[in-house]
Formats: C-alpha cells, structure tokens, sequence
C-alpha cells in the first residue's frame, strides 16, 4: 500500500514544522487550497453574476414539489436543475445540493425520474424533509453540447482553456448553494451536499473550497493518486478532462501536488462522511482509502472533532446499497435537522 503525504507537516520558510494547532492547521489548509487551484485553475469569471433565476414548470410528486428551475452562472450561460421542496412546510429547513453521478440522465437521476432507483438521493431526501436541488453537471444532461457526447468537455476547454473541468464544476455548484441560500423555503445556515461517484468527487471538491457546505457524504468518489497505476483517467487528453494540468506531472512520473486526503481534510471541522467500496472497480487504490481514514481523522481529532468524521467501508463495488444510503441519510439528519 502506498504512504500517503502527511496531512500534518507544514512547510515553513525554516523548513518543515509539525502541525499541532488548530492555528497551524489553517497555515497548512491554506497550502493545500493552493496547490490545489494552482491546478484545478482561477475562475476566469471575476465575480458571480445576478443567478436571475427562473422558475420554469411545477409538478406536484409524493410528498413534494417538484420546480424546474434554471439560473446563470456566466454570461450567456444558465444551469438548469430540479428543485424538490417538501410538502406543508411551516418554516424554512435545511437544503442540499445534490449533484448527479456520471450518467446521460445528468440530473433527472438523483430527482427519480429516471435510472436506477438507490440514486434517487434528492427524492428520497425531499421525501424526508429537505430542500433539494440537483443541478446538470457541465457537459452533461440538458449542458450537453450539441455534436458531442455526454461529459465531451471540448467546447468547456474551447471557452475557457485556462480553467478545468474540476474548477468549473466547483465553480457551477457553488452557485447552486447561492441559489438554496437565496429560497424563502430554505435555512441559508444549514447546507449540506451529498453525490455519487462523479457527484461524490464533485461534493468533496466543492465543500472543501466553500465553508457554506456544512455537512457532506461522498458515495464511491474518494481515492488515493499515489500508487494508482491508472491516475491518468483524472488527466485524460480526450473526452471528459478532469484536470489537464495533472498530465505532465503523472507523465513525469511526479506524485500530485496534492492526494484526496488533503481534498477531504479541507471540509474539518465539519461532518463528513465517506462511503467506499473496497471493491470498487472504477479506482485501483482503493486500499488506501484505510489509510486516508486515519490520516484524515487525526485532522479531526486535532481540532477536538473526531465525531464529525466517519467512513463506512462496503463489498458491493461501485454503487450506493441500502445499508449504505440509510447511514447517509441519517448523517445528514443527525448534523443538518438537530440544533
């Protein structure tokens, strides 16, 4: 198995000092969050535009309404989304951002319109109370550019070869949060975001760069770079490219600036939870994800938040179980509906 980096060794201009402080931490949270937009990119967009929402159509569901709504994210640029809110609401409750695995449905999947049933997260969390919105990844669903593809990011690339997909996708999501923030239906103060493979990376990527997210679950998104003999799939020239700027680094033969357990510990203090498949056949280094566990934790135990982090381990591949959605479910409820 390979040994992932440290999470706790900061490098200092006097060389490398061991974390011990929550105040230490941030120094060291801050150099991940670094090296990470230095390849992931800076939105070429300077400040998020007026999200001039549209709310586009209404359907009455089982204990919930269902809103197609759409809303910009660049000039020219709208992302269209299901909005679920429960029925009979007397206050605002939490929301959560619920973006969709890698499938040609995009979002109708997560909302229960369609695929498979254990992805139906945004119904199945409408149905239990919550606000939840589950946008069309770029490239994907309703975004998928005309001549390509599903997930073809050519024409992303076309319109912004300085960025990524990975950034763009942040970037997209956090726009969903400024949409729930801004619902009469929804405590601004109580986000959180949930995904699926794609979705489950995107959730990591997203709550890790935006503190809004204020719990989250990844299902079948968290792996290891190091000793991943097929790390260039998050590094392709062709199809979906994840993170362009990856590629000379693998190709050279370099480890990653950065490893998923520093994405994950960039979401401590708050609850995050981590659903693997020891068998998952869409990542090669699942073993490490062991080892991601208890280096993450000692992030969260250093900031006296040990609680907060949890990871459940499965023999059902690639795919979110029963057993598995109910510790979701319940993740979410414990941190987002309790006071």
């Amino acid at each position: 198995m390979p040994c992932l980096a440290d999470l706790l060794r900061l490098q200092t201009a006097a060389g490398v000092e061991a974390v011990e402080t929550p105040e230490q931490w941030q120094r060291r949270r801050a150099q991940i969050q670094s090296a990470f937009r230095a390849i992931a990119g800076e939105p070429p967009i300077a400040t998020p535009l007026d999200l001039e929402t549209r709310v586009e159509a209404t359907h009455v569901g089982e204990g919930y309404t269902r809103y197609r709504v759409s809303y910009a994210v660049d000039v020219g640029e709208r992302v269209p989304a299901w909005l679920l809110v429960p029925e009979g609401l007397k206050e605002p409750v939490p929301g959560i951002l619920c973006p969709h695995q890698t499938t040609p449905l995009g979002k109708d999947e997560p909302a229960g319109l369609g695929g498979e049933p254990a992805y139906a997260y945004a119904r199945d969390l409408a149905q239990r109370g919550f606000v939840t919105l589950t946008p069309d990844h770029v490239s994907a669903g309703e975004r998928c550019t005309p001549g390509l593809r599903h997930y073809d990011t050519a024409d992303l690339y076309r319109r912004y070869p300085e960025w990524s997909a990975v950034g763009k996708t942040i970037w997209d999501l956090q726009r969903g949060l400024d949409f729930l923030e801004q619902r009469p239906e929804v405590r601004a103060d109580r986000l959180g975001m949930i995904g699926h493979s794609l979705g489950a990376h995107s959730t990591v990527f997203t709550a890790g760069a935006d503190d809004r997210v204020r719990c989250a679950v990844s299902s079948c998104g968290v792996t290891t770079f190091a000793g991943d003999d097929r790390r260039l799939e998050w590094a392709r020239d062709h199809w979906y490219q994840y993170l362009p700027r990856l590629r000379p680094i693998f190709l050279g033969g370099q480890p990653a600036p950065f490893d998923f357990h520093e994405l994950v510990a960039l979401i401590a203090p708050r609850p995050f939870l981590n659903l693997t498949a020891l068998n998952d056949e869409c990542f090669a280094s699942t073993d490490a994800v062991a080892e991601l566990t208890l280096r993450v934790n000692r992030v969260y135990r250093m900031l006296g938040a040990e609680e907060r982090f949890s990871c459940y381990f499965h023999g059902n591949r690639h795919s979110f179980p029963a057993e598995a959605r109910a510790l979701a479910f319940a993740w979410l409820e414990r941190w987002l509906q309790s006071d």
